[in-house]
């Protein structure tokens, strides 16, 4: 299943292949883990050019469609970037 494939390429740091993959997997609306592992690609410049405003926008796409992942993602950024944490 490509899916699986996807995510072996991932795990063994075969971003190319991985994002090539995910890219096709995202083609389908309800893949939504397919939409957050492209957004860790474009977080971390995996396999693709590093983009940061795209990779908020599939977590954010991603955690509207119910991925516990990107909801705990996007959380996570908050808190890192929020005020909540200056003394």
């Amino acid at each position: 299943m490509l899916s699986t494939q996807a995510n072996e390429a991932f795990n063994e740091d075969r971003y190319e292949d991985s994002f090539a993959m995910h890219t096709t997997l995202a083609k389908n609306p309800k893949d939504k883990d397919a939409l957050y592992m492209l957004g860790r690609h474009y977080m971390d410049g995996l396999g693709v050019e590093a983009n940061y405003d795209k990779a908020i926008s599939l977590r954010k796409r991603t955690a509207e469609a119910g991925s516990i992942d990107a909801q705990y993602a996007l959380l996570e950024r908050n808190q890192t970037t929020s005020k909540c944490c200056k003394g």
